[in-house]
């Protein structure tokens, strides 16, 4: 009876392997905070819980791909031009530690760059969305 449990359970195991939702990983860049993740809905829950703790929120996404997207290169340049974080996004959420300030954010997908120039002066959260075209 014991033997024909195992078997079942085993059963189950292989036919829907549960999905795993990764710590996030606070990373370092050149001294700047950040984090990147949310390919499912679990890793997003993880997110969603560090994000008070980053003042800039970048959320990636792309016509041509349906669901969520990575991989993207994030190019963070403060006000004189100077690249303060670049790094390849590991979900369509990406989370940076700054100050206030006016910054320069490219993103690049499949080719396609697209760039936002805003200040977090004054506001408690910078929120940027990127939506590329195929």
């Amino acid at each position: 009876m014991k033997f024909r449990k195992l078997i079942i359970l085993a059963f189950f195991c292989i036919q829907s392997p549960p999905v795993l939702a990764v710590e996030p990983e606070i990373l370092e860049y050149r001294g700047v905070k950040y984090v990147s993740g949310g390919m499912n809905e679990a890793e997003r829950k993880k997110m969603d819980k560090l994000a008070s703790r980053f003042p800039m929120h970048m959320v990636l996404t792309s016509t041509a791909v349906d669901g969520p997207i990575e991989g993207a290169l994030v190019t963070v340049k403060n006000l004189s031009g100077d690249v303060i974080l670049q790094e390849e996004s590991q979900g369509p959420l990406f989370f940076v530690e700054v100050v206030g300030g006016r910054y320069t954010v490219e993103a690049t997908y499949n080719g396609q760059t697209l760039t936002e120039t805003k200040d977090l002066t004054g506001r408690r959260y910078l929120r940027l969305r990127f939506k590329f075209a195929e």
